[in-house]
Order: C-alpha cells, then structure tokens, then sequence
C-alpha cells in the first residue's frame, strides 16, 4: 500500500510513512483517477465536460447538479 501510494504521489516511501497523515493518505486516494475500460456502468452522459451541448445547458440552468462525492 506504502509503494502505491509512493507511486501515485510520486514521493518517497519515508515521506508517506512519517510525514503524511491517514486522513490525507485517503484524500489522495479519493483523488486519484481510476480507469477501467470494461466498466461503463459508471458513465453519467450529463457530466460529460466534452459535450458541448451539455455546456450550453448547464450554463443556462437546465443540467441536472450532481454531487460526486456521494
């Protein structure tokens, strides 16, 4: 998990383990992008930010607010 995260931050393993918190060692890994190309259950159409149209309607108040923390 330590080499992981090492990797992911791109820092050294003695920077995780004495300088880094659990709380921020989680916030990374929130973070950090996950890319599956199998799984398209996940895909929203609505928060596609390369869909000019969406653009157009979410600036205007029509788009659906989402949280993506949930």
């Amino acid at each position: 998990m330590v080499l992981g995260m090492c990797k992911n931050i791109g820092c050294t393993p003695d920077h995780v383990l004495y300088e880094m918190t659990y709380e921020n060692l989680i916030m990374y890994g929130y973070a950090t992008p996950v890319y599956d190309p199998d799984d398209k259950s996940d895909w929203d159409e609505s928060l596609d930010a390369n869909n000019p149209e969406l653009a157009r309607k979410i600036s205007h108040g029509e788009g659906k607010v989402t949280n993506p923390f949930i």
